[in-house]
């Protein structure tokens, strides 16, 4: 990205240069033409040898005419061999209209008056190629203050991203530590409360009082309390892994509406017994891009999951995919609550839910970030829409661009 954003930077601001500098000369050329070159006319009471060529001005004809008078200037200061052979250099490169038309102006001009007007030419001469240069001075001055400028505008931003990584980051470990903390303090009670005292008197009872009925729901506790620990572990691991630096999608053509239809099928019956009414509408054919098979099933079940966790039975959730041109989208909907906005602002980041998501058991917040994070690696955007006037009442989007 950041790539792609220097270059657009930097090819929009030397077009922005490029068409000022032009502009810039054109007007210094019809202020020439019309204002500076006439009023030298009328003063000198001779043209100045710019005056009338059709290619108009230029720096660099002005650099073959300066250079031409120059060497003219200072030729009668060398002996006649020297001086003459430099004429005819001189010649050669300024051209022979530039040439004549110096000539016709000094043909009637005494060795004094041609002196002075070779030299008063090379003055104006140079005086003219400055001005001519301020434009492309004050670009390059312009166009390098734009680019530091710009350094310091993407630094800034940069050192606010990564405040803001390691204020997520830190918030992350927080909240990562919160919902451990919970779950290994029941398996340590409960593990303490079964370790035995002395020997068992027999099956039903140890000595320390505990039935073999309450050491089973211990136990079952312990093992599930555990699954949960481990499932959180596991969608952090992969919450970091899209992070990492080695990370790298496989990406292979698939059909997005067979693996909407193998996400559905596979979560059908976990519909079905919270009685909760799953409703595909999965166009017929194929829709081929290049994705990771692995991550976009992965999406698809969390935003599944997610339905299926936060809606009570007797809803409903729509897999709704369409392609327009060049462009896929995938909805997944339910008519169950609308999310608060103060929580909806922030749905995609890791945690998000706080307290909500870890009281009530309903998962880690990771998720729709871990989600989030893969539709956006394949070049994708993943949105929440709410109080569309549909027969649902919030939507999560996917769109996708061939």
């Amino acid at each position: 990205m950041k790539h792609k954003e220097w270059k657009r930077f930097l090819v929009r601001r030397f077009l922005m240069i490029l068409v000022l500098v032009s502009i810039s000369e054109w007007l210094l050329n019809g202020f020439f033409d019309t204002v500076l070159f006439p009023w030298l006319s009328d003063i000198l009471n001779m043209e100045f040898f710019m005056v009338g060529l059709e290619h108009g001005m230029s720096i660099g004809v002005l650099l073959r005419g300066v250079l031409y008078l120059a060497v003219t200037g200072i030729c009668s200061y060398f002996p006649e061999v020297i001086g003459a052979g430099l004429r005819a250099v001189s010649e050669r490169w300024a051209g022979s209209v530039i040439t004549e038309r110096i000539a016709r102006q000094t043909l009637h001009l005494s060795p004094r008056q041609t002196q002075i007007y070779i030299w008063g030419m090379v003055a104006i001469t140079v005086l003219i190629i400055l001005a001519l240069l301020i434009p492309y001075i004050t670009a390059a001055f312009a166009f390098s203050q734009m680019v530091e400028g710009q350094v310091q505008r993407i630094e800034e931003r940069e050192r606010q991203q990564k405040e803001e990584y390691d204020r997520r980051k830190n918030l992350l470990l927080s909240d990562v530590a919160h919902d451990l903390k919970t779950p290994m303090t029941t398996v340590a009670g409960y593990a303490r409360a079964l370790l035995p005292e002395g020997t068992s008197k027999g099956q039903g009872e140890w000595d320390d009082g505990i039935s073999f009925q309450k050491r089973q729901e211990y136990l079952e506790t312990i093992y599930n309390k555990s699954m949960q620990m481990s499932g959180l572990l596991n969608l952090l691991f992969e919450y970091v892994k899209l992070d990492s630096e080695g990370f790298q999608l496989k990406k292979t053509v698939e059909d997005l509406w067979e693996l909407l239809r193998d996400c559905g099928a596979g979560m059908y019956m976990d519909f079905e017994e919270k009685q909760i009414e799953m409703i595909p509408q999965i166009p017929e054919g194929k829709c081929e891009m290049e994705a990771d098979k692995v991550q976009i099933q992965r999406v698809i079940n969390n935003l599944l999951s997610n339905a299926l966790k936060h809606n009570q039975p007797g809803s409903c959730v729509w897999i709704i995919a369409e392609q327009e041109d060049e462009n896929i989208t995938i909805r997944i909907c339910d008519n169950g609550a609308v999310i608060p906005e103060k929580t909806a602002k922030y749905i995609f980041e890791p945690f998000v839910l706080g307290n909500e998501s870890r009281s009530g058991g309903k998962g880690s917040g990771l998720g729709l970030s871990i989600a989030h994070k893969i539709v956006v690696m394949h070049g994708g955007s993943l949105t929440l829409e709410q109080n569309q006037e549909e027969e649902y009442s919030k939507s999560f989007v996917i769109r996708f661009e061939l």
